[in-house]
């Protein structure tokens, strides 16, 4: 695991909980406690936590944390990909489908690209990036103003465009999920798109995995029933995957290779 990936998980962890020991790090991480040190005082010196005796207190609004899209992109990339061949599955040839833009769901792009008759929507430039060199599927982009850390296009134009369609199904990253508070987001904008794109879909299909669950950001979404089918991965406690069942989800599993 690179340096900066690590770092990125001990985010994650201190985004959840406030403080964790370096020997919860180590065991988390699989490294040595030298190199939980030297990732502690690289976080230090970035504001992100202050080093306390056997571990670190987070200096973080857990509620408006957004990690850097390439982050992001080397994070649970195993169990993304598995999410992502499993939610390809759900999408047949001659549908209209919104992309939302996630890393997760870039991943699925990528496996539709040989598909026939199939017409994409996506407020991600590097969705369309993915599907550029496919034959057989219609791409059209929402527009809107870029967020550059995210590659993910809000705002008004990417709104105004998705509230004049009707589309067969909707697949959303999720960010934050928590069966009882239900789905919210680090932003605003992105939470407006999510908001809006689900009153549009006859099929609402979200891809989280199991760090995203029991957490709550920033910006509200709306309740856990706005979503029909959720698909993650199998290292999601099981307790969160009964809780979103009990409110009536289609939980799905993806099993990795």
């Amino acid at each position: 695991m690179l340096a900066e990936e690590r770092r990125f998980r001990i985010r994650e962890f201190l985004s959840v909980r406030r403080t964790i020991t370096a020997s919860e790090l180590c065991e988390k991480l699989k490294v040595t406690p030298v190199t939980i040190r030297r990732d502690l005082e690289a976080l230090e010196a970035d504001g992100v936590l202050i080093r306390s005796h056997g571990g670190a207190v987070s200096r973080m609004s857990s509620t408006n944390f957004q990690p850097a899209y390439d982050s992001l992109l080397r994070s649970n990339n195993e169990e993304k990909e598995a999410i992502a061949r499993h939610a390809e599955r759900l999408i047949l040839d001659g549908e209209t489908v919104f992309l939302e833009g996630s890393t997760t769901v870039c991943q699925l792009a990528r496996h539709l690209i040989h598909r026939n008759r199939l017409t994409v929507v996506t407020n991600s430039p590097s969705i369309v990036c993915e599907l550029q060199r496919s034959i057989g599927v219609t791409v059209l982009c929402t527009g809107g103003d870029l967020q550059k850390d995210t590659f993910y296009l809000s705002g008004e134009w990417a709104l105004r465009a998705l509230s004049e369609i009707r589309i067969d199904k909707a697949i959303l990253g999720v960010s934050a999920i928590d069966p009882e508070y239900g789905v919210s987001t680090a932003r605003q904008a992105e939470a407006q798109i999510k908001k809006m794109i689900t009153k549009a879909a006859r099929l609402r299909i979200a891809l989280a995995d199991h760090s995203k669950f029991g957490i709550q950001s920033f910006a509200y979404v709306g309740p856990v029933t706005d979503i029909d089918v959720l698909v993650t991965d199998g290292k999601t406690d099981p307790q969160h995957i009964e809780a979103l069942r009990a409110a009536k989800l289609d939980v799905q599993i993806a099993e990795s290779k």
